[in-house]
């Protein structure tokens, strides 16, 4: 790592608990959706050796941080189409010493045609969808990247979507709703899915 990026990481570092991320990040309400959003992945998915996991939407890269240490010698492929995410994501992960197979994709999922039906496990957390613009188009993404059989976690705090949005998205492409959950503590909207993608009309639970 040279000494710019060493410079950029420690500015970074130093950002996350300063006076503008600060209050946010210290917050008893962040740390609770924080805690939420993992609870929900370890009470309904469960990852397998070898499992391939795709997360779309980096941000700060801590959903991606856990989901790299959940992995069974399997892999995980982070996207974001903010190449400053990315870097300073990837910069994290040097500095940590992050002993997991990460692959960092700069990139419009949209455009990545070449990984459909390649993981065990997509997620889409936060408020990737709605900074994405793309609404259901990104969410019909995530089914296509899933293998026949895979799971797609989706969490939403979008106040205005009704959970019958993913529901219908999932029900017009081969993919079905196994776990819906509506948690409204501390002023959020905050809606967790596990779908599940059919394989031969079947839908593995």
């Amino acid at each position: 790592m040279n000494d710019r990026d060493k410079e950029l990481l420690l500015q970074i570092y130093g950002e996350e608990y300063g006076p503008d991320a600060g209050p946010w990040n210290t917050s008893v309400k962040s740390k609770y959706l924080e805690y939420r959003i993992t609870a929900f992945f370890e009470e309904n998915f469960s990852v397998n050796p070898a499992d391939k996991i795709c997360n779309i939407g980096i941000g700060a890269g801590i959903w991606d941080r856990y989901l790299s240490y959940r992995l069974k010698n399997g892999t995980l492929t982070s996207i974001d189409i903010d190449s400053e995410c990315c870097k300073l994501f990837e910069l994290k992960l040097e500095n940590e010493n992050n002993p997991n197979i990460i692959k960092v994709i700069n990139s419009d999922v949209l455009l990545l045609n070449d990984f459909d039906n390649s993981f065990d496990i997509v997620t889409m957390v936060g408020s990737t969808r709605l900074e994405s613009g793309l609404f259901e188009r990104i969410i019909i993404k995530a089914i296509k990247l899933v293998k026949p059989g895979g799971s797609i976690y989706y969490q939403t705090l979008d106040k205005d979507e009704e959970k019958d949005f993913f529901g219908e998205i999932c029900k017009n492409n081969s993919c079905r709703i196994k776990k819906y959950e509506l948690d409204t503590k501390y002023g959020l909207k905050a809606q967790y899915f596990k779908a599940v993608k059919e394989i031969d009309d079947i839908i593995i639970s």
